[in-house]
């Protein structure tokens, strides 16, 4: 069961979270989702979060869980354990 990315949350290549869902509130912090930018000093730019789950959603947007990846390739790395997400299957948003 994956933990639930949250903004301010990092990632594998130095980066962090920039954006989460309004008015959404997990352990103080919003949600991310599919589309949420993520910083990469890594990549040297912003970049959207292209993994989410097919099981939960926000408004209709995928939830992005922990180790799924933005356009950068970046990996999402959670902070918090204390939310999870059971049974996800990984959906990318990757444009074709």
């Amino acid at each position: 069961m994956p933990e639930i990315i949250r903004k301010d949350d990092s990632t594998d290549h130095g980066g962090s979270v920039l954006e989460g869902f309004p008015h959404t509130n997990l352990n103080g912090r919003p949600m991310a989702g599919v589309g949420h930018q993520v910083s990469c000093p890594k990549c040297e730019g912003v970049f959207p979060i292209v993994q989410g789950s097919a099981t939960f959603k926000v408004n209709g947007i995928p939830v992005a869980l922990h180790g799924m990846t933005t356009a950068c390739g970046a990996r999402l790395i959670a902070s918090s354990s204390k939310a999870r997400v059971e049974g996800h299957a990984v959906r990318d948003h990757r444009p074709a």
